[in-house]
């Protein structure tokens, strides 16, 4: 089987034919999704669809009963994945923004950002860990003082927080489930713009919801999922 990569732009990620049973339910019925890199493409589907799970094979906390992933390289290849963990996931360049935030309420955010690396991918110096996080807050339009602890944060900060973890891990592949769920008009809005600029940078950015006026507000493509299988992927922008 080929895998349906758009190599012309370098990283992808494609899965196919992604099945994946729970006890008396079918989640996954075959499903095919494919991202470009430098885009921003939605996951759309009413709750039950199949698109929480779908997204947690690919970010290592199920794995598929059937059906094969492949991600993109640098050089414009393409290579088939087994990820077996979110740490493999990690190390993949796959990270994923939980609707139910994974802090430590009591550490700082630069804590948390490094919260689980191995010694070899911490940077000890303190300073130099807190300045790559306020570079990355910046670069992105979502500063967050990486001193701060996470418990006097407001909900749209702790989102930040969980963003700023990933991109400081080096994620090339972000998902992001249901973000706007837990935001206010204004920071929603601020996120489309944070995603828009992630995307200019090649990055492959997945947006999960399940409202259509997000979906077709923020990403250049939709893939529809109903009752775990595919409906159809359209272009949105």
């Amino acid at each position: 089987m080929s895998p349906n990569i758009d190599t012309e732009n370098g990283i992808g990620l494609d899965m196919r034919l992604i099945t994946k049973r729970f006890p008396g339910v079918l989640a996954a019925d075959q499903v095919n999704f494919s991202v470009r890199k430098g885009e921003v493409h939605g996951l759309l589907g009413e709750n039950g669809a199949g698109k929480t799970t779908l997204m947690s094979i690919l970010c290592g906390l199920y794995m598929p009963d059937d059906g094969e992933i492949f991600l993109g390289t640098e050089r414009n290849a393409v290579k088939k994945v087994n990820i077996g963990s979110p740490r493999e996931a990690i190390q993949l360049g796959i990270g994923m923004v939980h609707q139910h935030f994974r802090l430590v309420q009591s550490h700082t955010v630069a804590e948390n950002c490094i919260l689980g690396l191995s010694d070899k991918s911490i940077i000890i110096n303190h300073t130099e860990i807190a300045n790559r996080i306020a570079a990355i807050g910046e670069r992105y339009q979502m500063y967050i003082e990486p001193d701060s602890y996470v418990w006097q944060l407001s909900i749209g900060e702790q989102q930040r927080v969980e963003i700023l973890k990933m991109l400081y891990r080096n994620a090339d592949v972000l998902i992001l489930d249901e973000p706007t769920a837990v935001l206010t008009p204004q920071e929603s809005q601020a996120l489309g713009i944070t995603l828009r600029t992630m995307a200019k940078e090649g990055k492959a950015v997945v947006f999960i919801s399940h409202k259509l006026d997000e979906i077709m507000e923020i990403t250049d493509r939709v893939t529809v999922l109903r009752n775990g299988c595919n409906v159809k992927t359209v272009e949105t922008a």
